[in-house]
């Protein structure tokens, strides 16, 4: 009898614990990227937005437009681990820790995230940006899921080729995805590689979305690469304006550009002075 509720116990905490080594915390509003409306930068308004997506988890208004963000997150502890612990806490009969796993680590957990951002015009609300980002790598379009793939294959390191191919391919599907455009340029202009065609896509992907501080920044330091002081102290100048309105976290980019944008001049009042 004893051995009976001993493998009972074992069974039912088992089974709590697949039930329950899922969600340890959650943050934001649970909601369905893919159930949405069609957005369509410069068509879509923001009431469009806020009536098929219901409130948003929270708005800011910067610059000269109103960010919506939907988020939603969930942390959870993978099951094998949980599992794991607690079997082998029931079967040494430790009821007492069997819910409390002393040695999880970072490595343990799992983190599953999605966000829809929306940059609207702060006076007509027409949408102006916007973009889908989870935690699978999925984009709002194809185009953007590619764009995830190419940055999290540079950060895999050694997978420079690939990376270029899927922006490539992302920006043949989309000609307006700037965030495409500019990794792309940024990757041209910073190995030396095309310097020249690397200014051609920071120079659409600046027409397409001016207020991004990172798409100046690279067109700044591909002329400054060409040795066209003028026009790299423009867009570095712009850049080094526009990160503390938009992308304030962004420390490490903005000191990058600070430092390049006092080269920029430095080298402008050697030749002046010459």
């Amino acid at each position: 009898m004893k051995r009976f509720v001993q493998y009972s116990f074992l069974i039912t905490a088992c089974a709590l614990l697949v039930a329950c080594a899922s969600t340890v915390n959650e943050t934001g509003k649970e909601f369905d990227f893919k159930k949405g409306i069609n957005i369509q930068v410069d068509r879509s308004l923001k009431k469009e937005i806020i009536n098929n997506y219901g409130e948003p988890t929270s708005t800011s208004i910067v610059g000269k437009y109103q960010i919506l963000k939907y988020h939603y997150s969930r942390e959870s502890v993978k099951h094998g681990r949980a599992i794991g612990l607690g079997a082998l806490s029931a079967v040494t009969y430790g009821a007492s820790d069997m819910f409390v796993d002393h040695g999880v680590k970072k490595s343990d957990m799992q983190v599953e995230y999605k966000q829809l951002v929306v940059y609207a015009d702060l006076i007509s609300g027409v949408v102006k940006d916007y973009y889908y980002h989870d935690s699978d790598l999925n984009g709002h379009d194809e185009s953007e899921t590619l764009y995830l793939k190419a940055a999290n294959a540079t950060k895999q390191g050694g997978q420079t080729a690939q990376a270029r191919s899927m922006l490539e391919q992302a920006i043949s599907l989309n000609p307006r995805n700037h965030r495409a455009l500019n990794t792309l340029a940024w990757m041209l202009i910073d190995n030396n590689d095309d310097v020249d065609r690397g200014i051609e896509l920071a120079k659409r992907a600046v027409e397409i979305f001016p207020d991004s501080p990172f798409n100046n920044g690279t067109l700044g330091i591909g002329y400054m690469k060409k040795n066209d002081l003028d026009n790299a102290e423009k867009y570095l100048d712009t850049a080094v304006k526009l990160f503390p309105i938009y992308a304030p976290s962004a420390s490490k980019a903005y000191n990058h550009d600070v430092a390049f944008l006092k080269t920029v001049r430095e080298l402008k009042k050697g030749k002046a002075s010459s």
